[in-house]
């Protein structure tokens, strides 16, 4: 540091006067003093609490009196030894920590502790003692791999150390931030290109081809969303990133979106600062050894050496296969899939254990590819899909129809090659394709984004046919759900109603989650006119399905089943606008998520909690079982619903001239049926069953269903949009009683598994790990959400008694439905 004392005096003759009088001895103790900080000679980054926190030292010969201040050691000495100056907590102030702090004041005593910054930094902060500043571990690590590194060598205690010292000033993110600045999605349109990180090296998913072009599944659905988004699929930069980093690309607005496609985890939605897209590929974790080498299981791995991908869950989920086992072995991580198959293709390690859809991949570039064999026993689940950045909602919706567009259209039996031929089909065809309706304005793409993609990317069997070779690795979960041999890639309708009676709130600015640990209790929207749904019996007292979630959430959030208020909604248009408007923090009342309510009612969906189907219900005796036996009737519907739109465009479509009868309350509409008054009562398959459950045992079989649905109704709780850290929440209580339902646990049993020697489950109910803490509640929040209304199948036969599960729709993936739960951490 230059101090020129010559230059001081004559710049500030008032100090020379003061020198010259006898006041200070010199213009540097003047300055050290005083004139630093008055702006005065030489000015740099510097705080006085900071730098005696960061070297106590220094402190320590303050206190003894070998210097005036940490300044003037800066400058006579510190600042050539090049120390730092500023931290993250300029406040922090020793002798109040001590104070405050007396068992801490004990431990520096007994040297256990150099200083209270030390123990603050080891264990105070996390402990949340003060000073607390906005700061993750889990996401610095994660994001910042040199940190980690540095912090596995010993070189920092801790990701917060690094943080304070240099983090700060470096301009790192302590967290991800709860906000994002400006309008994501008109930034991306104004750019007129999509940013997207990459790996250059993951074959079948992302990968750079040898003329320069990229790859694979994730590749094709970001050329997906470019083609949505610009009518170009070429309109993407990209961005090659190593394991690990694309989140902290994405969350730092690096770049738009990760077609990286990491697995999409609770943990990970809650604590990295980004949010996943639908589920483009569902895998799970295998190991690959040598045909040669003997072993055909897990337990045979015993002594091996196994490679991973570092910044992946592969460590973790071999590490608790190992566990399970009861063996040991050798895990050696890579910082690339090219490093880690050379490695394993030249013997250095016996194995790797990674994705069974790279695994399948990579087999036929390895030398003798015949001798090469992936173990039966899968390691974990891994849904893979883009990610994108949080409380993003209006982007985020784009992404994810440009996604369900592609899956979609196989549905509808829809390719690259045959698309203009349904461009007169049915209306709901047409709607798909632009031809007919504006659900990509409502988007803010154009109409016909669906029809783009599905010309120059094609369905969702020809991106995976593109990408994997169907005999090496057939679809199995990735077969569409509901068309044989079954799968679980689904995409919600495209359309339906989106009908409010108040006019939205920008409400933005505010933070759900908050308001609710806040208040003490979470309110919930729901219905009280439909038995086993939400209904209120004669002295008020609710109970259903819906009321059930409602209290999940309660348990979850507070330990108390009971800290809910459930505010009554009339109308179907109220499941929206009370949780827009704030009025309510979560609408529980059946609503299906389709297209249009998702991009302009202001609200985001959980995940889907019951794939249901809308019905047409007829006396039996009446002989009616098809709409056009209908004609000239009278059609009883719920108003401002899916069911009623639907209805609607198939009478239309059918040329049925029909009397659509659209009121608030179904059980209006339902005895007007019973009544005689109406012909034909339609809506969701678990209102109608809810309305027969009212009848006597004897009479339900006197109404019979059409044998052929109207349409699909995939049903979820609402929650506001812009408020990714509370639908984390929503979406991690829903995840819970799926995941119970997979584990076998019951209200009945799930405590006895606390304490199970099975890392998985220990993490899921809280007995290790911080999924929890990390989505701002306690770690055992599944135990309590399981042990208050149990798991799925308890909450249908306790609400719907005497009425069959469908088999299909309410049973986990592993027994051949279609729950499935992304894993946990």
């Amino acid at each position: 540091m230059n101090f020129d004392e010559k230059i001081y005096l004559q710049q500030n003759s008032d100090v020379a006067e003061a020198v010259a009088s006898g006041l200070f001895t010199s213009g540097f103790e003047h300055w050290i003093k005083h004139g630093f900080f008055e702006g005065r000679g030489p000015q740099f980054a510097f705080q006085e609490n900071s730098y005696l926190n960061l070297n106590p030292d220094v402190a320590q010969a303050v206190k003894n009196g070998d210097f005036a201040s940490g300044l003037e050691h800066y400058a006579l000495f510190g600042a050539s030894e090049a120390r730092l100056t500023v931290s993250a907590i300029p406040n922090f102030d020793e002798n109040i920590y001590l104070q405050e702090n007396p068992d801490v004041a004990q431990a520096v005593s007994n040297g256990l502790f150099t200083s209270g910054f030390q123990h603050w930094l080891k264990l105070g902060f996390f402990e949340g003692r003060t000073p607390q500043i906005n700061f993750k571990q889990n996401f610095y690590s994660d994001y910042n791999p040199d940190v980690a590194r540095a912090v596995n060598n010993g070189i920092l205690i801790n990701g917060l150390e690094h943080y304070i010292k240099y983090g700060a000033g470096e301009n790192r993110a302590g967290l991800a931030s709860d906000t994002r600045p400006g309008n994501q999605l008109q930034e991306i349109l104004n750019r007129g290109f999509l940013r997207v990180a990459v790996y250059d090296d993951a074959l079948g998913f992302s990968k750079r081809e040898a003329d320069g072009s990229f790859s694979g599944i994730g590749i094709d659905f970001s050329r997906a969303l470019a083609t949505a988004l610009f009518g170009n699929p070429n309109a993407i930069e990209y961005v090659v990133v190593e394991a690990g980093q694309d989140f902290y690309a994405v969350a730092s607005g690096a770049v738009d979106i990760g077609a990286t496609l990491p697995t999409h985890s609770v943990l990970r939605d809650a604590s990295l600062g980004v949010d996943y897209s639908p589920t483009v590929f569902f895998d799970t974790q295998g190991v690959l050894v040598r045909g040669n080498s003997g072993i055909t299981s897990v337990q045979q791995l015993a002594g091996t050496t196994i490679g991973v991908l570092a910044g992946t869950r592969s460590q973790q989920n071999l590490e608790d296969a190992v566990s399970r086992a009861g063996i040991t072995l050798n895990i050696q991580t890579f910082s690339s899939q090219d490093a880690l198959f050379s490695a394993y293709d030249a013997g250095q390690i016996e194995g790797v254990s990674i994705n069974r859809g790279v695994l399948s991949s990579r087999i036929p570039t390895l030398s003798n590819p015949g001798n090469h064999i992936i173990l039966e026993e899968n390691l974990g689940k891994e849904p893979l899909g883009l990610i994108v950045p949080e409380n993003e909602s209006e982007f985020a919706d784009v992404v994810r129809w440009a996604v369900n567009a592609p899956i979609q259209a196989e549905f509808f039996g829809i390719n690259s090659q045959n698309v203009n031929e349904f461009l007169n089909g049915n209306s709901e065809i047409k709607r798909f394709l632009g031809v007919e309706g504006n659900l990509g304005e409502s988007l803010g793409v154009s109409n016909d984004f669906a029809l783009k993609i599905i010309q120059q990317i094609g369905n969702y069997e020809e991106i995976y046919n593109r990408n994997f070779d169907e005999t090496a690795l057939p679809r199995n979960l990735n077969e569409l759900m509901f068309v044989k041999p079954g799968g679980l890639v689904y995409s919600p309708p495209f359309s339906g109603s989106d009908r409010v009676n108040v006019p939205l709130i920008d409400n933005n600015d505010r933070n759900v989650l908050e308001q609710v640990l806040d208040r003490g209790f979470v309110r919930v929207g729901v219905r009280k006119d439909a038995q086993g749904l939400g209904f209120a019996d004669e002295n008020g007292n609710l109970s259903g399905f819906d009321i059930d979630w409602g209290r999940a959430l309660a348990a979850s959030i507070f330990g108390d089943p009971d800290a809910v208020e459930f505010v009554i909604q009339t109308s179907g248009a109220q499941r929206f606008s009370d949780v827009a408007n704030g009025i309510v923090d979560v609408t529980s009342r059946n609503a299906t998520h389709n297209l249009r309510r998702d991009a302009l009612l202001g609200v985001d969906f959980a995940p889907i909690n019951s794939y249901d189907a809308q019905f047409v219900v007829t006396p039996t005796v009446s002989g009616i079982t098809s709409l056009e036996q209908l004609a000239g009737g009278r059609i009883g519907v719920s108003a401002s619903t899916t069911s009623e739109t639907r209805l609607r465009e198939k009478l239309s479509a059918a040329g049925v001239n029909a009397e659509v009868v659209a009121l608030d309350n179904f059980q209006t509409i339902f005895q007007q049926y019973l009544n005689g008054e109406l012909d034909a009562i339609t809506g969701d398959g678990s209102l109608i069953m809810s309305s027969l459950l009212t009848l006597p045992p004897e009479q339900r079989d006197q109404h019979q269903p059409f044998r052929e649905v109207l349409g699909e109704e995939p049903l979820a709780m609402v929650v506001d949009e812009n408020q990714s850290q509370w639908k984390d929440v929503v979406s991690g209580v829903t995840y819970a009683l799926y995941e119970a339902l997979e584990l076998g646990f019951t209200s009945e049993n799930v405590a006895e598994a606390v304490n199970s020697s099975d890392p998985v489950i220990r993490r899921f109910l809280g007995g290790e790990g911080n999924v929890g803490e990390s989505l701002g509640l306690a770690n055992d929040f599944a135990l309590k959400a399981i042990s208050a209304v149990g798991n799925l199948i308890e909450m249908n036969n306790r609400n719907f008694p005497g009425i069959p599960v469908d088999e299909t729709a309410a049973l986990p993936y592993t027994e051949g439905g279609n729950l499935f739960s992304i894993p946990f951490a």
